[in-house]
């Protein structure tokens, strides 16, 4: 029997409880780091990112979202379907929201009449459409009297659409009936089928849609032009710039995935475009990865474009140079970082 003064009776007792600290010690470890992880993941910056089509330009942010990319990057993103050009610059400017995809030409439009609106850089500078119509439509000139849908504003296809009338020589602003559609691509195509409408310009994937519920291709065209842009307000950026590199840095990163993903992708695409057909998100998969630009960089060309076309209704575009309202500093920061060279070779 050991005596409770004993050295031997100490020294066991002070071996039992280090034992038991080398058991707990881990699991304290583990518990910290799990708080500190939880609590990193809690504080992800947030931020509400507002889409206003569902077309082709768009589909790197949807991937982005769906395989959580951003999240890597410490943002928390919302993404937010507007439905119309028109509305993403007033959110942007109550504060709703702090950047908003696509939308080009409301950009511009509201950057030239005095709204501090910066682009940081863009997804395509080429833009496919295609100009459906009911079966009895034949020709252009078949349009001249009939009523034309567009959607909510003065966005990109409202102006290559009365550009197409313009060169096939009917004024869009006497000789047809422009009306405004609610409800995005299947909005159009709904008017098309119901005969509120004879004809409107659809991006792809939607023609196929179109086409399967009957209406016609009366033509296509293929144009060097922006699509896809990111955009925010010049307060916004001076205010939160590391927000917004690491906003670009996970955008960057998803389109990326995307390329190198397809069967992933497709997943985003039918969810958002809320279509399961594969033969229409497979060629939406293939016509952005044809066009996209992987630097998300401008080319002088399809601003240029973009410029002349909002030029025909509101002159002051031709003034516009090709800098004007683009920061592209962080664009420049992210490649000087390195980042996109390890992007380029982990795809």
């Amino acid at each position: 029997m050991r005596r409770w003064w004993s050295g031997n009776f100490f020294n066991t007792k002070f071996r039992r409880m280090n034992q038991r600290r080398r058991r707990i010690m881990p699991n304290i470890l583990i518990s910290v780091l799990f708080v500190y992880w939880s609590s990193t993941l809690h504080a992800a910056d947030k931020m509400t990112v507002a889409y206003a089509t569902l077309g082709p330009a768009l589909s790197p942010g949807w991937v982005t979202s769906e395989k959580r990319i951003w999240r890597k990057h410490g943002l928390d993103v919302d993404l937010v379907y507007l439905g119309g050009g028109s509305r993403s610059v007033p959110a942007l400017m109550s504060g709703s929201i702090q950047l908003f995809m696509g939308s080009d030409t409301a950009g511009y439009v509201a950057a030239i009449q005095g709204a501090k609106v910066v682009k940081l850089g863009v997804t395509m500078n080429t833009l496919g459409y295609f100009l459906m119509t009911a079966p009895e439509i034949r020709s252009i000139a078949d349009l001249k009297g009939k009523v034309l849908g567009v959607g909510l504003g003065r966005d990109l296809p409202y102006i290559h659409l009365t550009k197409i009338l313009r060169d096939n020589g009917i004024d869009p602003k006497t000789e047809v009936k422009i009306l405004p559609l609610g409800g995005g691509p299947g909005g159009y195509i709904s008017a098309l089928k119901a005969g509120r409408v004879q004809a409107s310009l659809i991006i792809p994937p939607n023609h196929l849609v179109a086409e399967k519920a009957g209406l016609k291709v009366l033509t296509k065209i293929d144009v060097p032009t922006l699509a896809g842009g990111l955009n925010t307000s010049q307060p916004m950026l001076e205010k939160n710039r590391d927000m917004f590199i690491r906003f670009l840095k996970g955008y960057l990163e998803g389109v990326y995935f995307m390329i190198r993903n397809k069967e992933e992708s497709l997943k985003a695409f039918a969810k958002y475009l809320q279509n399961p057909d594969p033969v229409v998100n497979a060629y939406l998969y293939d016509d952005i990865t044809s066009r996209i630009d992987r630097n998300l960089r401008p080319s002088s060309e399809a601003i240029r474009y973009m410029l002349d076309l909002i030029a025909l209704d509101l002159p002051q575009a031709q003034r516009v140079s090709e800098k004007d309202y683009w920061d592209l500093s962080l664009l420049d920061e992210i490649r000087r970082s390195g980042f996109m060279d390890q992007l380029q070779k982990g795809f």
